[in-house]
């Protein structure tokens, strides 16, 4: 399909030897996926990144797309460069640009509290993650069974991985069961069970180990 020879620098996994636990290469690993666009892997060890990467994208994130002479450091953009560079299928569905500011805040919330879980003013940041969650259930609720209907769109590709983590770290270490939310749940469901997910996924225990370190 793609002419381009295509390389993702990823978080590689605590073996070393296949995909880590970051939400962010996930959200650009599902739009290859939908785009059935072949992409080649880099894995990269955060924990030693080598010198190359390091000079490739000074702030040592992932994930860093490469294409020809470019380099591409921002999931968000590499998303919308796939989207624009393959139109078919699209993934600005009708819907999608309310899709993402109904749900694009949902991560940041629940980072503010699970990284302050400890603190004494932790509850504050918890209900602010509450209320975004109950904004985010009624959104779902008018959709299905993805944010905007039944194809894949950008909205997606930056929750669903997003929720996979929350899920994960919520119940583990909060004590906190997101799926009590009806519509995520049923959002969660179907979205984790699809091939472009089972594709981009990495063990629950990996994203614990990546997030235990807020909670000691």
């Amino acid at each position: 399909m793609s002419s381009i020879e295509y390389k993702l620098c990823v978080k590689a996994s605590p073996d070393g030897k296949s995909l880590g636990d970051c939400p962010f290469t996930q959200r650009a690993n599902l739009a290859f996926k939908v785009k059935k666009v072949p992409v080649t892997y880099t894995l990269i060890e955060l924990s030693k990144k080598p010198q190359w990467f390091l000079a490739l994208t000074p702030g040592g994130s992932v994930p860093v797309l490469q294409y020809g002479d470019t380099v591409n450091g921002d999931s968000y953009e590499i998303v919308q460069y796939l989207d624009a560079t393959y139109p078919e299928p699209s993934l600005k569905p009708p819907g999608n640009e309310e899709a993402e500011k109904a749900t694009g805040d949902i991560f940041n919330k629940f980072s503010a509290w699970a990284k302050h879980f400890k603190d004494p003013n932790a509850q504050e940041a918890k209900d602010a993650f509450v209320a975004e969650m109950k904004k985010v259930d009624d959104f779902v609720s008018k959709s299905g069974p993805l944010l905007c209907g039944s194809p894949w769109s950008v909205a997606d590709c930056a929750l669903v991985p997003r929720l996979y983590h929350m899920q994960t770290v919520a119940d583990h270490f909060m004590g906190y069961k997101i799926d009590q939310f009806n519509n995520v749940k049923r959002y969660m469901d179907y979205s984790f069970a699809t091939e472009e997910f089972k594709q981009t996924d990495y063990p629950r225990e990996w994203i614990l180990t990546g997030w235990a370190k807020y909670f000691k």
